[in-house]
């Protein structure tokens, strides 16, 4: 049985990292990656600390506005697709690389399987949120990761039978970095629980605005503890452009392995982020973690208390970050907080789809 795999960016690869494995077992997979991310610090860096094969297909749709790289992904994706002729075509998360691979599956006939469906942070001003919501309309078989997502996909007139509850391949992912990695050995000259990592790079938080608004904050929590920075290619192009001010408490490194971020996360006091993946990851690891963003497709993490928002205005980010700071306590009880974290997604997602593809052609 013939499967397609389709992927393009840094968080796809990493949660995809437990299946990969595990479908070339099962089937002749074709892994196709649409050159969404290309830089060695994005991508290829991804496939070596993860113990990856390499790609049968490596396109090269590059940057570009979301119409121009969804566009070109489209073209590319479909005449693979029509060459190889699979059986079935994996998508995951919500990134133009899964909106167009669906997209293109869908509209040769081909089921699409959609890893992390169903997740919604109710704000269609990102792309990301609409990419989902488009993916999960025209997937066959949903894997929702918690409960919200579940109830989500009915709500929106999904039916029952098209969705599985499994739990998250970033669970999955993390805890096999963690058999791969050594935890202990920490980079910059950093000290267990005596830094805060720090990431940024969502579009509507990279804006020349949105970002000084941040780094204003940062730079003042920076005065109290030192905070790491692994700067995304695109928020360090409008930092060197605009002159925007960094202190140095600060530590500005370029983008980090998968390998090299799992250890600095696990070592951390805290981490604040705009990342899905990361508030996943944290929880998994048992760090507490600080949600830059008005709003989260992972409620659960939040209503937990394991994870809290805490918005995009400096001023809010800066009292909050130090009161955290000041009465410690708060920190440890977010730590010893319990969440029903499920294990083995990937190896579930296997098993159905190998029994749903052996029913087709028997």
């Amino acid at each position: 049985m013939k499967i397609a795999t389709i992927f393009g960016t840094r968080p796809e690869i990493i949660k995809l990292s437990p299946l990969i494995p595990l479908f070339d077992k099962e089937f002749k997979q074709i892994l196709i990656h649409t050159g969404q991310h290309y830089s060695y610090s994005m991508d290829k860096i991804f496939f070596e600390d993860l113990h990856l094969r390499d790609c049968d297909y490596s396109l090269t749709t590059g940057s570009g506005t979301h119409a121009q790289q969804t566009g070109k992904m489209l073209m590319m994706i479909e005449e693979v697709l029509i060459e190889e002729n699979p059986e079935l075509v994996i998508v995951q998360g919500d990134t133009n690389s899964t909106l167009a691979g669906a997209l293109a599956a869908s509209k040769l006939h081909i089921p699409v399987a959609h890893i992390e469906a169903g997740c919604r942070s109710f704000d269609k001003r990102m792309p990301e949120e609409i990419n989902r919501i488009l993916v999960d309309h025209i997937s066959d078989y949903l894997f929702a990761p918690d409960d919200e997502a579940f109830n989500n996909l009915i709500n929106e007139g999904i039916t029952v039978d098209k969705i599985y509850l499994f739990g998250s391949t970033s669970v999955d992912a993390c805890l096999r970095a963690i058999d791969i990695f050594n935890q202990e050995k920490l980079n910059y000259s950093l000290v267990k629980e005596d830094y805060i990592l720090l990431t940024l790079h969502r579009q509507e938080n990279t804006t020349y605005t949105r970002l000084k608004e941040f780094l204003y904050a940062i730079n003042i929590i920076s005065e109290k503890i030192k905070v790491l920075f692994p700067v995304h290619l695109r928020t360090r192009k409008i930092i060197l452009e605009n002159k925007i001010e960094i202190s140095d408490n600060i530590i500005l490194t370029d983008p980090l392995g998968y390998k090299d971020f799992i250890v600095l996360l696990a070592n951390s006091k805290f981490v604040m982020t705009d990342s899905g993946g990361i508030q996943e990851e944290s929880a998994v690891l048992n760090v507490p973690c600080f949600i830059l963003r008005d709003n989260t497709e992972w409620m659960e993490y939040v209503k937990s208390g394991k994870n809290m928002i805490i918005g995009t205005s400096p001023q809010k980010i800066i009292d909050i970050v130090f009161d955290m700071l000041d009465n410690e306590q708060k920190l440890v009880i977010m730590r010893q907080i319990e969440i029903q974290v499920k294990h083995d997604a990937s190896k579930l997602i296997v098993s159905i789809l190998k029994d749903e593809l052996s029913k087709k052609e028997d």
